[in-house]
Formats: structure tokens, C-alpha cells, sequence
């Protein structure tokens, strides 16, 4: 008899790892948007969960990764870090979970986050990156040397 009661427990045990861990995924369902491939795709896509996922994995969230866009970056290939990214998206669920989970506002890749998000006009993501008078706070912000310019290319190196 444990052994019946004890079995499910493993099994449901077992499960949660391979989900845990990547190697089991649930079946799409019609109202499912298909997983995102990347860190930049789950920021942009919204999908705030797929993109801890990649953090969780072990993806850098103080690493610039690769990106393209048409309107963010002129359509050119830029590294841009997860932050900047985030912001461009006006994800501030994004915003706030990178910096849950360690991403640092003063590294250079990221120290411009709170002008990106003031140049976009998104307050509510520069109260995020301001808040608790954070070094966010204490950057001047560089003014773009055009009248237009992708809002990404204006801040990334």
C-alpha cells in the first residue's frame, strides 16, 4: 500500500524537474503563444516568465545580447543589455524583474537605462530605475545627435 501512495509523489516529483529543468514542456494549447527563442524576444514579446526562465538557465542578465529591429534599432544588429531592452519595450514587468534578480544599473551597459526611459516618455519605468535614489538617478543623459534616431542606437555602444 505505501508503495501506491508513494509513487505518485515521485512521479509528480519527477515531472516538475523535467519542467523545471527544460526537458518536458507543456503541450501548446490553441491559446498559447509559441515559447520565445531568446532573452530579447521574451523581453520584447512580454513574456516577463519565458524571460526569467532564460535567466534562470543561466543566461547573464548584466551580459548585452544580440538584437535587431525595425523601429528600436533601424533594423540594425546592436548588443544591447536585457535593461535597455526592456525599457525600449516599455515592459516595466521586464525592468522590474532584472533588476529582482540582479541586474546592476551601474554598469555601463545599463547606466543609460533611465534616460532611454525618460527620452520615451515611459515615467512609470523611470520610477522603477530611480527609485530608492539609485545611480539611475545621478547620470546625465547624452542628447542624440539627429533628430531621429532609433531609440536604441542613441544608447547602446
Amino acid at each position: 500500500m505505501a508503495c501506491l501512495i508513494a509513487t505518485p509523489a515521485i512521479a509528480g516529483a519527477l515531472v516538475i524537474g523535467a519542467i523545471e529543468s527544460g526537458l518536458l514542456r507543456p503541450a501548446p494549447s490553441d491559446d498559447d503563444e509559441p515559447p520565445a527563442a531568446s532573452l530579447a524576444t521574451a523581453i520584447v514579446e512580454g513574456q516577463v516568465e519565458r524571460a526569467y526562465a532564460f535567466i534562470r538557465a543561466g543566461q547573464d542578465p548584466n551580459q548585452p545580447i544580440e538584437f535587431q529591429h525595425p523601429d528600436l534599432t533601424g533594423d540594425r544588429q546592436v548588443m544591447v543589455s536585457p535593461l535597455l531592452l526592456a525599457v525600449a519595450s516599455h515592459s516595466d514587468n521586464a525592468v522590474s524583474m532584472l533588476l529582482s534578480v540582479g541586474v546592476r544599473r551601474d554598469l555601463a551597459n545599463n547606466r543609460f537605462a533611465a534616460c532611454l526611459a525618460t527620452q520615451l516618455g515611459y515615467e512609470d519605468i523611470v520610477q522603477i530605475l530611480v527609485r530608492d535614489d539609485g545611480p539611475a538617478s545621478k547620470v546625465e543623459c547624452p542628447q542624440p545627435e539627429r533628430e531621429f534616431v532609433p531609440p536604441l542606437l542613441a544608447f547602446v555602444e
